[in-house]
């Protein structure tokens, strides 16, 4: 079943004004539209930032090249927020160490992946020397949030209620205070919740690894 639609900006902004006592004030609503998108924009931002939200959470997988060092990242793809990288080999799924050192670049390998590095492109170690199958998992860029007919990315609820703290705040509405303590605990929920940043590690469970070390001195010198 796909997510339900998300709110656009326009649908936020018009709520926001609402809200905030500006929904009947014409042409000055009008005027504060760019001030309430900034609210709008900067609150989806915030939460793009506090956890790796599974509804944004994707999956590339392509074949390797035979004997191409180089891929380009798959498209929306944070390149800051790659989860792992692991190749189909030998029956199972081997994730490979991020990180390609000198002595591994003094040595011509082409055999199968056990190695990446983010640069430009992704850039594998050894050289693939066939087609192997590669699995990417990372975390999507956030679409477009610009224009009125653009759709949130992450859930409007959550961008609402954060904006409209900050909007509070700047307006100096009494119930600013409320609303921060509202927003405030929602982040506290994110970040010690289930949905909390997944880190990359070389060694994680049910994806065997090698250290970069082991794999250089694995092959004949």
């Amino acid at each position: 079943m796909a997510l339900p639609l998300k709110r656009t900006l326009g649908q936020l902004r018009a709520e926001m004004q609402t809200r905030l006592g500006f929904g009947m004030s014409g042409q000055a609503g009008i005027v504060n539209s760019p001030i309430m998108d900034s609210f709008l924009q900067s609150a989806q931002d915030q939460l793009y930032e506090v956890c790796d939200w599974r509804e944004l959470c994707s999956v590339d997988e392509r074949l390797t090249g035979t004997d191409q060092r180089y891929y380009d990242y798959p498209d929306n793809c944070n390149v800051e927020r790659i989860q792992r990288i692991a190749v189909w080999n030998g029956g199972e799924w081997q994730d490979l160490n991020e990180g390609i050192s000198l002595a591994q670049r003094s040595v011509d390998l082409h055999d199968y992946p056990m190695c990446f590095e983010r640069r430009e492109q992704i850039e594998l170690w050894p050289v693939p020397a066939a087609q192997y199958q590669m699995r990417t998992e990372f975390v999507r860029t956030l679409g477009q949030f610009t224009e009125s007919d653009h759709r949130a990315s992450l859930p409007d609820r959550d961008i609402f209620l954060l904006a409209l703290a900050d909007a509070k705040a700047h307006y100096r509405q009494p119930d600013a205070e409320n609303l921060r303590k509202q927003a405030d605990a929602l982040l506290n929920r994110l970040k010690a919740g289930n949905r909390g940043r997944k880190v990359w590690t070389k060694d994680t469970p049910g994806y065997p690894s090698r250290s970069a070390k082991d794999v250089f001195y694995s092959y004949p010198r």
